[in-house]
């Protein structure tokens, strides 16, 4: 009786077996990645590590957020100062914070936390997550380097989750695997599961626009989904709507142009995803609001305002000009320790952004805008070209001035649709696993080997 009964249950998960293969693959990949550079990075990333690893560190052991700006809580003081860096060349800093003498105007920026506004969904995790592995492996780890391993677990789930969206665009699980390899070997992507950073969950922001667009395209009612998903993507870290509201936006474009075509039915299926999007994301952004508020007033003024920016001196137009396309390819600006980087991986991420705009052209030319092709594409060039110019246009209403140079990072959720658009364009060829296992074999290998140091 029990055989009987057991064998439907693996005919059952029979299908599933080689799904459940590749999301191994592709954990082994992640952690063959960035484990070795979490290792060997003994400093500071330059994207404002210690504020985010604050962050975490108040949620997990102060049961708090931190106020929107507040000094550093004292062990991440001292784990800063006893990191090398630039500004820290000796030990003298390291010693007086272990002694619990060292103060937050020692430090670069005063020693404090400026980065308290953002929502908090990555940083409880984080910082929960890094609790326990330290719980678990004892003085073996460091709360600080345990805070990096969560980042690879984030990076983790967000590539697992674009191999299964993947697939319900390219039904060819090999090139859907061979594509998400290629993604996770990307240094602009990799680079955030080797330090504490929200934009170690891009990929799972870039997946949930991806989805969408799935949804979208085969007339599945999603304006919950749009919610639910903008929402939690937004609760990780506000910027990373980009790449869903680049998709609802697109898709509520084709509503308003084919407005007269179409029936209601179909303009809502098109147009709502919009309306949900924003729901989702303004809840997300007035309970994030509230938890700040809750925390108390800034203890000092922000120390860090003013230091990437220029007074708006002559025309508002002149900004927007300079930003637009200014990181058209998305993936070849970034940055990695050069103990982490070599020469060979910075040449496959300029070749691999060029590869991204070709198949993003290639698809909005022989696709028809009715396609689900060519809304991928469009929402990938949407959003590349977009971003920058929406952050330059806020940032001059709000304060008058302008950013000298919009950093390639604040499009990084864009980026899974490109690679998307890629798998798109070789599931029409024959030889299309062919050349993505070509190409990200290649990229895997060197990325390995540049984080463990053997590439110069």
């Amino acid at each position: 009786m029990p055989a009987k009964i057991s064998l439907p249950t693996r005919q059952r998960l029979r299908p599933l077996l080689p799904d459940l293969l590749a999301a191994l693959i592709i954990a082994a990949v992640t952690a063959l990645i960035c484990l070795p550079g979490i290792a060997r990075f003994a400093g500071v990333s330059l994207y404002d590590e210690m504020t985010h690893a604050d962050y975490a560190y108040r949620i997990a052991f102060e049961n708090r957020v931190p106020r929107a700006v507040e000094p550093l809580a004292g062990p991440i003081l001292e784990e800063w100062a006893c990191r090398p860096t630039e500004w820290n060349p000796d030990d003298s800093l390291c010693l007086l914070a272990e002694a619990g003498e060292a103060e937050p105007g020692q430090f670069p920026a005063e020693g404090t936390n400026y980065n308290g506004f953002h929502p908090p969904l990555y940083y409880a995790l984080t910082g929960w997550g890094a609790r326990a592995i330290t719980a678990l492996t004892g003085s073996n780890i460091s709360l600080f380097v345990a805070m990096r391993i969560m980042s690879a677990v984030w990076l983790s789930a967000g590539l697992i989750a674009f191999y299964g969206v993947l697939r319900l665009w390219v039904k060819r699980r090999p090139l859907s695997l061979a594509i998400t390899l290629a993604l996770a070997s990307t240094p602009a992507i990799a680079s955030f599961g080797m330090q504490v950073n929200p934009d170690a969950a891009a990929v799972l922001a870039g997946t949930a626009a991806l989805y969408l667009a799935w949804r979208v395209v085969h007339g599945k009612p999603s304006v919950l989904s749009a919610a639910i998903l903008a929402f939690l993507v937004a609760s990780t870290k506000l910027l990373a709507v980009v790449a869903v509201f680049s998709v609802v936006t697109v898709a509520l474009l084709r509503a308003i142009v084919r407005i007269r075509t179409d029936s209601r039915e179909t303009t809502l299926l098109w147009a709502g995803p919009f309306g949900g999007a924003l729901l989702g994301t303004g809840l997300s952004y007035v309970l994030s609001e509230i938890l700040t508020r809750m925390a108390g007033p800034p203890t000092q003024d922000n120390p860090i305002i003013g230091l990437s920016t220029s007074e708006l001196t002559g025309p508002f137009t002149r900004p927007l000009i300079d930003t637009l396309a200014i990181n058209a390819d998305l993936v070849s600006v970034y940055w990695l320790p050069q103990e982490l980087d070599s020469a060979i991986w910075q040449m496959a991420a300029r070749l691999t952004g060029m590869l991204l705009i070709a198949a993003v052209a290639i698809l909005l030319t022989v696709h028809r805008p009715l396609e689900g092709e060519f809304t991928v594409a469009l929402s990938t060039l949407a959003g590349a070209l977009s971003v920058p110019i929406v952050i330059q246009i806020r940032q001059i209403l709000i304060n008058n001035d302008y950013f000298a140079g919009v950093a390639a990072r604040y499009s990084i959720t864009i980026i899974p649709l490109a690679f998307a658009c890629v798998g798109m364009l070789l599931a029409q060829r024959s030889w299309g696993p062919a050349v993505a296992w070509a190409g990200a074999g290649f990229t895997v290998v060197v990325a390995a080997a540049s984080t463990a140091g053997v590439l110069p």
